[in-house]
């Protein structure tokens, strides 16, 4: 079981009153704890996707420089180690088509 705390808290009475229409009565408790619960995980959420944001833009130009240094070689693989059979059913298959990097 998860161990609780008795908390006061202050509300504008127009939230609570909403919590009251829509929580049962004996379930505020529960009902409030879930509504910051999810709060939470969005808060976390949300900056989560901000920092991988900001990642990707600062690593955008070392990505692509990496990508460049690669190419050749993955157009090398792609032209070199495909069967010829599997290239020829594939002209209006984008499922096996050549990925857009390779093209």
């Amino acid at each position: 079981m998860m161990t609780k705390e008795k908390v006061t808290l202050t509300l504008p009475l127009d939230l609570m009153e909403a919590v009251r229409t829509l929580a049962p009565p004996r379930q505020q408790s529960q009902f409030i704890a879930e509504a910051i619960a999810y709060f939470i995980a969005e808060k976390q959420r949300k900056s989560l996707r901000e920092r991988l944001i900001t990642g990707y833009q600062t690593n955008a130009g070392a990505d692509a420089e990496i990508a460049a240094e690669w190419s050749k070689l993955e157009d090398e693989a792609w032209l070199n180690h495909i069967p010829a059979d599997a290239t020829e059913d594939v002209s209006n298959d984008s499922t096996n088509s050549r990925p857009n990097s390779a093209r």
